[in-house]
């Protein structure tokens, strides 16, 4: 059984939106004592994470076909969806101690490289999956 980009599409909006129900306990466990409001991340979170599923989708959809202006401008939205929860955490922090800080930080640079990471490597699977017409 196959699925079409719709279904594949969907199905990668829901993983996203899992994975953020999943960061939104662990923020609620961690930065809660340091006035990040758990309901309020799990609003932004999940609240972006809907156009961050459909916009990496389609950059990933459009990257195959190299239609690069679609590709800017669901990169961008991606790009901008993807920080919307990190933002939120950066804003109402308080006096959280360095060490931890600096443990967010790198998280969200690890993640956004695991991102780019994962949208160029599905581009280069179905580049070569993809038969070459001449």
């Amino acid at each position: 059984m196959s699925l079409s980009t719709t279904e594949k599409e969907r199905l990668w909006v829901g993983l996203v939106v899992l994975y953020g129900v999943g960061k939104s306990i662990v923020v609620w466990h961690t930065l809660g004592k340091y006035g990040v409001n758990a309901l309020l991340y799990f609003i932004f979170d999940i609240g972006a994470a809907i156009p961050y599923g459909i916009a990496t989708a389609r950059v990933v959809i459009y990257g195959l076909v190299r239609d690069w202006p679609r590709v800017r401008i669901w990169g961008a939205i991606a790009l901008v969806t993807h920080f919307i929860p990190d933002i939120y955490i950066f804003a109402v922090l308080n006096e959280p101690p360095p060490l931890l800080m600096d443990g967010l930080l790198l998280i969200v640079v690890l993640f956004t490289i695991v991102a780019i990471i994962g949208v160029i490597r599905q581009l280069q699977r179905q580049k070569s999956a993809t038969p070459e017409v001449d």
